[in-house]
């Protein structure tokens, strides 16, 4: 057989194919999305416009991202959604050029975030299942993205400080053009790998990942950890360039905590399986609390960027245990549902409900408030993940049972979770 007529991904290791994609994915974040709320800010646009532009767009991606995602499941559509909805992002992105009036603007911004919904999700969820199947370290698969992130976004700093962020949806909307391209380097998933679908629901049903109480409760943590991290991270950048009005130094502040997290993107694995993902979890979200909780009170550009550094430390435990964690609970005919559900409390929810608010916070008071409020909702975020870890701890006890009348001491007080 001719192997040049091969897909491209057969001429590739899947360790390769996995770093390649996420190297270009976090490139284009780092490029686009690192700047893209200053640029909105020197637009003229307000802080209450800058959240109701993230939530009337969630409005449509809590629609769009489980409905989307569940097509693909049912289908096998996963590469076609992941490949068009890149595609038509960058249309829309390059379409804030034209849009000269704040209505127009809420139009192509909503659009594009719509066919975008399913992509991050269905991304995440074909990489951890071709890591599984190749029995492959999720981590230092994802650890590329963390370095392209880092080193394009001090680069992307430099760069609009020269050419000036009236650039940025131009240059920003045809990278997406080459990450729709990617989605050729990842595999279809295969339906015998995971659990098997709950009995007596349609396969795809919504109601598969609601019915799982420790998901459940999970996601109600992620909306409140979404509130906390995306709030902190959506002004951080607005503060620096304030304090500064150094574009390159709002690169720098962006990129540090990306070098930061490289060790344990790479290592989380290793530490789920010593002390389980709760836990790690618990402790990445305490130590970004923080750092958001102290930015807060402080007005030294230098020490600020320094302090955002270690937020990146536990940024990385969070990337490697949440996309985890949730693939151990989904179905195998579900790989994109649960992901895109997990997507939409971590993003799309906090988007909707929360960043209005925080808009109005930095509107009223000022931007060091919104670290606060921020930070508040991190502390409920672990409050309700000390609950579920004693959930978690009560269903190791009740599944290990029938084998055995006793659990051992270490097991009990260490608290790992069960990984279907």
């Amino acid at each position: 057989m001719d192997n040049s007529r091969k897909p491209l991904r057969h001429h590739l290791s899947p360790y390769l194919r996995g770093g390649i994609y996420y190297a270009v994915h976090f490139t284009i974040v780092s490029v686009y999305f690192s700047y893209v709320n200053v640029a909105y800010i020197e637009r003229g646009i307000s802080g209450v416009q800058l959240g109701t532009l993230s939530a009337v767009g969630s409005v449509l991606m809590l629609i769009a991202s489980p409905l989307l995602t569940g097509l693909a499941d049912r289908k096998g559509w996963h590469l076609a959604f992941l490949a068009l909805g890149n595609l038509i992002f960058g249309l829309s992105v390059i379409g804030i050029n034209f849009a000269y009036s704040f209505p127009l603007l809420l139009l192509v911004t909503s659009v594009g975030g719509f066919f975008k919904a399913p992509a991050n999700p269905i991304g995440d969820g074909l990489v951890i299942r071709m890591a599984n199947k190749h029995h492959i370290n999720f981590g230092q698969m994802r650890v590329w993205g963390s370095l392209s992130f880092a080193v394009f976004c001090l680069l992307a700093g430099r760069l609009w400080d020269l050419i000036g962020l009236e650039w940025l949806f131009w240059i920003g909307g045809s990278l997406f053009f080459l990450r729709a391209l990617m989605a050729v380097l990842l595999d279809p998933p295969e339906k015998q790998t995971g659990p098997q679908h709950t009995p007596g629901m349609a396969r795809g049903s919504l109601l598969t990942p609601l019915k799982d109480r420790l998901f459940f409760v999970y996601l109600a943590a992620m909306v409140l950890w979404g509130c906390a991290m995306n709030g902190f991270g959506s002004y951080i950048s607005i503060y620096i360039k304030q304090l500064t009005n150094a574009t390159t130094l709002v690169g720098l502040a962006v990129a540090l905590p990306a070098l930061a997290e490289i060790p344990t993107v790479y290592l989380g694995e290793r530490f789920i399986r010593r002390f389980g993902p709760l836990p790690i979890l618990m402790f990445a979200i305490a130590l970004t609390m923080m750092v958001s909780a102290l930015t807060a009170f402080l007005s030294n550009p230098a020490l600020i960027i320094a302090l955002n550094a270690l937020r990146g430390f536990g940024l990385g435990f969070f990337i490697v245990v949440g996309v985890r964690y949730v693939d151990s609970r989904a179905p195998s005919d579900q790989v994109g549902t649960y992901q895109s559900l997990s997507g939409v409390t971590l993003y799309t929810i906090p988007s909707l409900v929360f960043m209005p608010l925080l808009g109005y916070v930095y509107d009223t008071y000022s931007v060091n408030a919104t670290f606060l409020v921020s930070s508040a909702m991190g502390v409920l975020a672990l409050l309700v993940l000390a609950r579920l870890q004693r959930m978690t701890v009560l269903e190791t006890r009740r599944t290990a049972r029938p084998a055995s009348a006793t659990i051992p001491a270490d097991e009990a007080s260490s608290g790992i979770a069960v990984m279907d």
